[in-house]
């Protein structure tokens, strides 16, 4: 009964604030969370347990925004994009054939909440790994945090150009110019902007690697919603692609930096796990 009232809670809050233009950032899912957890007699331990993750999470997002001030070139993918397409952009025959900029379609409106829930998505996921068994979720939330700041030295060293940049007289801004007709005010919460994203933080796609890498930490103990969440992330790829946000070979990288965090958190966890008693 507490999971089928918490899900609608939670579809209610997040369909409000995309109905309303406002954008789902970290700090407004965790405190929804924090609600249940008060509700399941949790509280105390959520704060607890999420405090870190959150310091942590900001601490990547100030530092993502400082990476594009270093000064160095960023590098234009769409060669390698190319030579894996047979010389085409997947993002320009993407749009070619489903995008209107004239008109708001279907397809537009999916790919921009498949986008937005970037932020929610993993951490509605750590919610449900920490409500059965926190020493899962540490393990997905420290999987997690490595893969975004082995991401950040990247962006760092080797920022890259998203198609929407490298060629703005031939990619639409799918994003933005579907927040402009569907939203006259749109919200942008003054904690978040002034965090200053890099939009030169495109190769790996973090967009395409975090339900990724959920998908990978459910699937031994929660099969179905791993299923989903594959599901879901076929959906994220394909958006990213059209909205003009990202090459493929932006979502392959993510791909690899997801399997790379996975891997040294769970060779670290058996490493230092206490010996069982005989």
């Amino acid at each position: 009964m507490l999971l089928a009232a918490s899900t609608f809670y939670l579809l209610v809050i997040f369909g409000v604030m995309l109905a309303r233009g406002i954008s789902i950032e970290p700090q407004w899912v965790v405190l929804a969370l924090l609600l249940i957890a008060v509700a399941m007699g949790r509280g105390g331990q959520f704060i607890k347990d999420w405090a870190p993750f959150l310091v942590l999470f900001f601490a990547y997002e100030a530092m993502r925004g400082f990476a594009a001030k270093t000064g160095f070139a960023p590098h234009d993918l769409s060669g390698l994009e190319r030579l894996l397409f047979a010389g085409n952009l997947p993002t320009m025959v993407l749009q070619q054939n489903f995008y209107d900029p004239h008109a708001v379609r279907p397809q537009d409106v999916v790919a921009l909440v498949l986008y937005f829930m970037h932020f929610p998505l993993p951490i509605v996921v750590g919610f449900i790994f920490w409500t059965r068994s926190r020493e899962h979720y540490w393990r997905f939330i420290s999987a997690l945090l490595l893969m975004s700041f082995l991401a950040f030295l990247t962006y760092l060293f080797y920022p890259s150009v998203p198609p929407r940049l490298q060629f703005p007289h031939q990619v639409h801004w799918v994003t933005d110019e579907t927040v402009k007709k569907l939203f006259n005010n749109y919200y942008i919460s003054p904690i978040y902007s002034h965090l200053n994203p890099n939009q030169f933080a495109a190769f790996p796609s973090l967009h395409a690697a975090f339900p990724l890498l959920a998908a990978s930490y459910a699937w031994n103990r929660y099969r179905a919603l791993s299923i989903g969440l594959a599901i879901w992330t076929a959906g994220v790829w394909t958006a990213i692609v059209y909205l003009g946000e990202h090459y493929f070979v932006d979502a392959l990288a993510g791909l690899i930096y997801a399997a790379v965090a996975a891997l040294l958190v769970e060779v670290g966890a058996g490493r230092f796990r206490p010996p069982r008693r005989a």
